[in-house]
């Protein structure tokens, strides 16, 4: 009932927005707990109840980055099947759970598994995400591109480029989920898709890789293009969430403790509002 594939939604009243989680379930359900949009038993008591949460992508990848602590209990992947459940939830409620897709999920798809933790890189886990695998077809349902009112959200960074490049084949943004779904459901693509592919997803200049810098000019004719007032993305990590040029948020603050950190920031938006909003564990 509620697997339906969302690319826009009209602008909304609350939306909760996460960067990269990286396996970290436990951080990620403490934000949904501390802002009351679930409880201890996993309720959704969200108010507005049609509350959003917006989570920017890779959510797998766990292995430790800048410390040995063990902290991992649950294999990084069951943050997909966490937030699919999450999303169930919330819907029955009139909200959304929306997770997008990042570069680390690319990676496992495409067989790159090195910065899966040994807990997490089980023998099945080349079945499980490569195309038509159980966990591919999950994320074939998730966009690469998410527009909420005038906000735009995406892992890296969506430039005109990309947008010149769907208009030379009379293609809208919404295009670009479209053809990662038939991609990741083993469907044919034609040579125009694979141009598409290839250079607005795959590659390094993609929305799912691009740290080139910004180009506030170019950034403005893109957000003019589209109507948006912000970007907001995650992949590149900040020690705290950061606007740039009063256009794009960066809102990967390293949640998780795979990056050695005792704090972590996200984002909250009520009637426009934007506010920073921090966690500092002991």
């Amino acid at each position: 009932m509620f697997n339906e594939f969302i690319y826009e939604l009209p602008s909304q009243k609350r939306i909760i927005i996460v960067g990269d989680v990286h396996g970290d379930i436990k951080r990620f359900k403490n934000i949904l707990i501390n802002k009351q949009i679930i409880n201890n038993d996993l309720e959704w008591i969200a108010s507005p109840s049609e509350t959003v949460i917006v989570q920017l992508g890779d959510q797998i990848d766990s292995k430790n980055r800048n410390t040995d602590k063990e902290w991992e209990v649950l294999k990084d992947y069951e943050m997909i099947h966490f937030t699919e459940h999450l999303n169930l939830i919330a819907r029955a409620k009139g909200g959304y759970c929306i997770s997008l897709i990042g570069n680390h999920e690319l990676m496992n798809i495409i067989g790159d598994f090195s910065y899966v933790s040994d807990k997490s890189n089980t023998q099945t886990r080349t079945q499980m995400f490569k195309p038509k695998g159980s966990m591919a077809l999950i994320l074939a349902k998730r966009p690469l591109v998410l527009k909420i009112g005038d906000l735009l959200f995406c892992h890296a960074k969506l430039n005109i480029n990309h947008l010149n490049l769907l208009k030379k084949y009379n293609k809208d943004l919404s295009y670009i989920n479209q053809i990662w779904r038939n991609y990741l459901e083993n469907e044919k693509i034609s040579i125009e898709d694979k141009e598409l592919v290839d250079n607005i997803i795959i590659g390094s200049g993609g929305i799912l890789w691009n740290r080139f810098e910004n180009n506030k000019e170019e950034t403005t004719e893109l957000f003019n293009e589209l109507g948006i007032t912000y970007m907001f993305v995650g992949h590149t990590t900040y020690d705290k969430i950061v606007l740039r040029d009063n256009q794009i948020w960066y809102c990967d603050t390293g949640l998780s403790r795979c990056f050695g950190k005792n704090n972590y920031q996200y984002l909250e938006i009520r009637l426009k509002t934007i506010n920073i909003e921090t966690i500092t564990e002991e």
